[in-house]
């Protein structure tokens, strides 16, 4: 993959994110989707890898049909891509996501040592895997995180430190884990996407920039909805 983002990539993504949540998905050439769970048929949210303006216009179409329909694109070149989405009619509304990879060769292959006060909890089903770290005493949850074994690649999700345990280390001890586990399957790369924010964290641990996960929605829908975090 050497840091190059393609179709079948971002497929692979989506496919990890959305089964963890029991999402309904579909793919079709270069569209690919999910709906939530009990959801109305119509009320799909789209990703695409760098589309070019037919796409977009068959997308926009779309969008402007069925009420509720969402679009994320996947580009190298975020800075472009208002322009572009504004010619279909459509609006970018968000900017705070990356996708990040990192080679699975190079990350730990132990699950971290903790100190007395703190025990893991595991989960796995399948392809997926949960893992929680929890205060002993309490058994309060300090972070968690998911990671989806999908060929080649683990998909690393839903990686969440409690709001007054952060900047304490407790994702990265949570990150590591999940990569100790990717290392026993048949995965060669970690896939996710992070908030800007999260960025310097999975920076720091030898995870990879891609590019950027914009959220676009037509002007109406930008106005009375509010959009799906992806981030880890």
């Amino acid at each position: 993959m050497n840091g190059i983002a393609s179709d079948e990539l971002i497929g692979t993504w989506v496919k990890g994110w959305a089964e963890a949540r029991g999402f309904d998905t579909y793919h079709e050439g270069p569209v690919h989707a999910y709906r939530r769970t009990g959801q109305d048929e119509a009320h799909w949210e789209y990703v695409v890898h760098e589309p070019d303006n037919e796409l977009l216009q068959k997308l926009a179409h779309m969008m402007r049909e069925h009420s509720g329909q969402r679009l994320t694109v996947f580009t190298e070149d975020p800075d472009s891509m208002p322009d572009k989405v504004h010619e279909v009619g459509l609006r970018v509304v968000a900017n705070r996501e990356v996708m990040m990879t990192s080679p699975m060769a190079a990350q730990d292959v132990e699950a971290p040592i903790t100190e007395d006060s703190l025990v893991w909890q595991e989960k796995r089903d399948g392809a997926h895997t949960w893992v929680s770290l929890h205060r002993r005493e309490d058994g309060a949850v300090l972070a968690s995180g998911h990671m989806a074994s999908i060929g080649d690649y683990a998909v690393f999700d839903r990686i969440v430190t409690a709001p007054d345990q952060r900047r304490k280390g407790y994702g990265t001890l949570v990150t590591r884990y999940l990569a100790s586990v990717a290392t026993e399957t048949d995965a060669e790369y970690g896939l996710l996407v992070a908030s800007t924010d999260g960025y310097e964290l999975y920076h720091h641990l030898g995870w990879t920039l891609l590019g950027a996960m914009l959220a676009i929605e037509t002007p109406e829908e930008a106005d009375d909805t509010a959009r799906t975090d992806h981030t880890s």
